[in-house]
């Protein structure tokens, strides 16, 4: 009987000698947490089809006033979506009619699979809770025309999440005055938020952007192309234009952010060395031997002594910063890190906090 449990507990014991050897990679637990060990670049299909449908309007007629820099925009847009392997459909000055054929292919053309991207410079309005791009033949008089005289968004974006490709992303910088209003600055587009799709505004919604110096870009495609250029995935590139634009801006534009992303990520630029969106580890990986208790305790002590070190660290940046408008960004548990002039990075939620921000929001918008 007992040569029979010393057997046991020999097979035992190889057995999680030889399973602990197979989780090299996997990390120790810190702080209760499993921290992402050498991860590797992100699992992206190169090959998957990627689709866009780019329009600026600007030559408009009637009551709706033209417009600087939509053609230099959209153009602008066109060139860096061929330059990432997009299949264009482009669309300049477009009538109702031409809008509408290039919706026609754009449709078409998803219903092959991949990714799909619809950007829209030009004048947009907002009518009963529904966005219309207005073609620059529209011809309204009065605010109720609009519906009969222009593409509404609405119905585009719900065409676009039922033909089930695996992502959508819409790009409005449409965000401008609305001429049958009395009062001056009002205007801009109403949120939309339909699921599976990735929605951003020029500025937020309800709010109205600027067109720009003439001959030039708008303030939030000229960033937008400075950021898609980089290896980041989508939400970090709209978050590095929204906060770009809202200092370049002096806080009074807010790009608007409407991520309902249910299938994966997506990087414009695909990343070419390895990365990590979690905090470093305190230490390395290693797997644990059974029976092995002098080296679980160096590890143990190892540990320690650089948990002591972080913690040095992270006190020396903060008595460093002290001109930076929130010096003591890390206080107790919670984890802090300047993420520009005027924002701050929580390393918990990965939420950006704003300095003085103008428009708020509750906890389940914020996720």
């Amino acid at each position: 009987m007992i040569r029979v449990l010393i057997i046991l507990s020999v097979i035992f014991i190889t057995a999680c000698v030889e399973n602990s050897n197979r989780v090299v990679n996997r990390g120790l637990t810190v702080n209760g947490k499993k921290p992402l060990v050498n991860r590797s670049k992100p699992e992206i299909d190169t090959n998957e089809q990627r689709t866009a449908l780019v329009i600026g309007n600007a030559d408009y007629k009637g009551v709706l006033s033209k417009l600087s820099n939509t053609i230099n925009d959209s153009r602008a847009i066109r060139d860096i979506m061929k330059e990432r392997g997009f299949h264009v459909i482009y669309v300049e000055d477009g009538t109702k009619k031409d809008i509408k054929n290039g919706l026609r292919k754009f449709y078409q053309k998803l219903k092959e699979g991949g990714v799909g991207l619809l950007y829209f410079s030009g004048h947009g309005l907002e009518v009963e809770g529904k966005n219309y791009m207005i073609p620059i033949d529209a011809d309204i008089k009065e605010k109720s025309d609009t519906e009969y005289e222009a593409i509404c968004l609405n119905k585009v974006t719900d065409r676009m999440k039922n033909i089930g490709n695996r992502l959508n992303i819409v790009i409005l910088d449409a965000c401008r005055n609305d001429p049958f209003s009395r009062a001056v600055g009002t205007g801009g587009l109403a949120k939309m938020e339909p699921i599976g799709l990735f929605i951003s505004y020029a500025t937020g919604a309800g709010s109205v952007s600027s067109d720009g110096k003439a001959g030039g870009h708008g303030l939030f495609t000229k960033y937008l192309i400075d950021n898609i250029r980089k290896p980041m995935g989508l939400q970090d590139v709209f978050q590095k234009t929204r906060e770009a634009v809202y200092e370049a801006s002096n806080h009074k534009q807010f790009p608007a952010i409407y991520n309902q992303i249910v299938k994966g990520d997506f990087y414009f630029t695909v990343p070419t060395a390895p990365i990590s969106t979690s905090k470093p580890p305190v230490a390395e990986a290693t797997p644990v031997k059974i029976a092995k208790i002098a080296k679980q305790t160096t590890v143990e002590k190892e540990k320690s002594i650089l948990n002591s070190k972080k913690e040095n660290s992270e006190k020396e940046t903060v008595e460093t910063e002290t001109t930076h408008w929130n010096k003591a960004i890390f206080n107790g548990k919670r984890s802090y890190s300047r993420n520009s002039e005027n924002t701050v990075k929580d390393n918990y939620t990965n939420l950006v906090w704003i300095k003085n921000a103008t428009s708020k929001m509750d906890w389940e918008g914020a996720k």
